[in-house]
């Protein structure tokens, strides 16, 4: 114990004459942050060591603390990368005679199992920024923190798989339910390239939120957005999870109407069957991306198309389009698809305009993009379905506000073991700290050099204290 107060006392006054260096102009402000970091994960890698040094040193010497179990081996070594480092500790293997087991009675207390490489707050971090670049280019960041030598990408995947993605329905509740007219649905899927070459799977983002407000100028933000994707079993389900989360979120009996808007897939209208009061919208640039197809070249068709849209008049939009088909024949797909396309969508577009004062425009394809295509399908690379989904689990998740890292840690198995050393030590320890502390203090090597308004100022300090 004695060991432990002394390293620490060492390590916080070399972090002082760090600090009092570049106070003296001796080292820049840069270099000191690098130096600074590196001389806390120094410490902290230090303190984590002798703590489960300490742990196993009681264990040894206190048969009581250990029933049953015999000391087998002593002084094995550990290496186990932490958030400070990696930490190379020694502790003893020991026997229990009774259950015929072995076991490092320390590691259990530190919550390490028999393999363990990486530890779970390290494996957090580590999830936390595979949410936002590679697993290969994540496994890299021991080394980029200054833990160690980096870990492989399949590790940080293993670790992304195992965390559960909560859904609106496990746990959360609405203490008072917020009272809005209207509510917004938003709907579009990503296509993610997939890992057995078979094409690309749709991996689908639903958002609700309450409307739009400028944050500044040029700039808007949708109001108390709530993102769904993720490993659903079906459609249905993350609809239904929608749904949870309004019943809960919101008082129903005063929302007057819920529009859902999106390209119009079967998937995206089957919301109107769960969510009550809801009007599905077709979003214009989905409609716009047809019309651009089919008679692109021809502003007059354009034109005349909007106008019978405008209007109302479904007959006049696919007269206009058949006689593009007779006048242009090498357009003849995209002029039949996009009537195919209006046609269907019309009570989508009929809405569009019967709604328009209430309505507040689609932005579906950006937050897909910025959600989901950013990490899933706009680098090269490919996906399982489970992998997909997970990832776009998470990255909802973290769009929601959630803290991945104590998300993933809340998930770990509980440590039951608490730490044990001995109370005569513990305060003999205390008494020796405050002891050493002002002795140190005035042992720091700056106050034996040359007087200067600095040294002054600390000699005042600790008289004062």
């Amino acid at each position: 114990m004695e060991k432990l107060i002394q390293h620490l006392w060492e390590k916080f006054l070399l972090v002082g004459e760090k600090v009092l260096d570049a106070l003296e102009g001796k080292t820049t402000y840069p270099e000191l942050e690098v130096q600074v970091k590196e001389a806390l994960n120094s410490l902290g890698n230090d303190i984590m060591k002798m703590v489960i040094e300490g742990q196993d040193e009681y264990l040894v010497e206190h048969r009581e603390a250990r029933p049953g179990w015999v000391v087998e081996r002593r002084k094995e070594e550990k290496r186990v990368i932490t958030v400070f480092g990696e930490m190379v500790y020694q502790r003893t293997y020991f026997y229990n005679k009774e259950s015929q087991t072995y076991a490092h009675l320390a590691d259990t207390y530190a919550g390490y199992s028999p393999h363990m490489r990486i530890e779970e707050p390290a494996k957090a971090i580590l999830t936390d920024m595979a949410a936002e670049q590679s697993y290969h280019r994540s496994g890299k960041g021991p080394q980029e923190y200054g833990w160690g030598e980096s870990v492989s990408g399949q590790t940080v995947k293993n670790a992304v798989g195992k965390l559960v993605i909560p859904k609106w329905s496990e746990g959360e509740t609405s203490q008072v339910k917020r009272t809005v007219r209207f509510l917004y649905i938003e709907a579009d899927e990503d296509h993610v390239a997939r890992q057995d070459k078979k094409g690309r799977m749709a991996i689908p983002l639903i958002y609700v939120h309450e409307g739009v407000k400028e944050v500044c100028k040029g700039r808007k933000q949708l109001q108390e957005a709530r993102y769904f994707s993720g490993p659903y079993n079906t459609i249905e389900d993350q609809w239904y999870d929608v749904l949870d989360y309004i019943d809960n979120r919101y008082d129903l009996d005063q929302v007057e109407r819920i529009y859902i808007s999106g390209d119009g897939a079967p998937w995206i209208r089957s919301g109107i069957e769960i969510i009550p009061k809801s009007v599905f919208v077709l979003d214009q640039f989905h409609l716009s991306k047809y019309i651009m197809a089919a008679v692109g070249p021809y502003p007059k068709r354009q034109a005349a198309i909007w106008k019978h849209i405008e209007d109302g008049k479904l007959e006049g939009v696919l007269a206009v389009l058949s006689e593009a088909e007779k006048a242009h024949p090498k357009r003849q797909k995209a002029i039949s698809r996009a009537k195919r396309y209006i046609e269907n969508q019309w009570d989508g577009i009929e809405a569009q305009k019967r709604y328009r004062e209430e309505l507040l425009g689609c932005s579906a394809e950006g937050h897909v993009s910025h959600i989901l295509s950013a990490r899933l399908s706009s680098r090269p690379g490919a996906w399982s379905k489970a992998g997909a989904e997970q990832m776009a689990g998470l990255r909802a998740a973290k769009a929601n506000g959630v803290n991945i890292q104590e998300m993933y840690l809340a998930q770990q198995p509980k440590v039951e073991k608490v730490l044990h050393l001995d109370a005569d030590k513990l305060q003999q320890a205390r008494k020796k700290m405050s002891r050493n502390a002002a002795e140190m203090l005035h042992n720091m090597p700056i106050l034996n050099g040359p007087q200067s308004p600095l040294t002054r100022a600390l000699r005042a300090l600790i008289h004062a204290a």
